[in-house]
């Protein structure tokens, strides 16, 4: 990616899940978890999440990537456990 830029991981993830649309390949995924940040969580402003997380990072644009990536990693531990449980 080159930088630590909310924004620059932003555009990446953006541009990958335009691209799998585009290809016939819908990053469902990522879809459930921006409901599941937005529904769940209360934490998916209109906004996004790049602009709103660094606004919680004073601006700190490697804190507000983490956090994004906490949540990520939260998110996966929650689909591991329905998929376990064969949900």
């Amino acid at each position: 990616m080159g930088s630590t830029h909310t924004h620059a991981l932003n555009a990446f993830i953006a541009g990958s899940e335009q691209a799998l649309r585009h290809n016939g390949f819908p990053d469902r995924e990522y879809s459930a978890f921006v409901a599941w940040l937005r529904d769940i969580k209360k934490d998916y402003p209109g906004e996004g999440w790049a602009v709103k997380y660094l606004r919680d990072c004073g601006g700190d644009h490697l804190a507000a990537i983490k956090k994004f990536l906490e949540f990520v990693a939260e998110f996966r531990g929650t689909r591991r456990g329905n998929e376990a449980r064969g949900l």
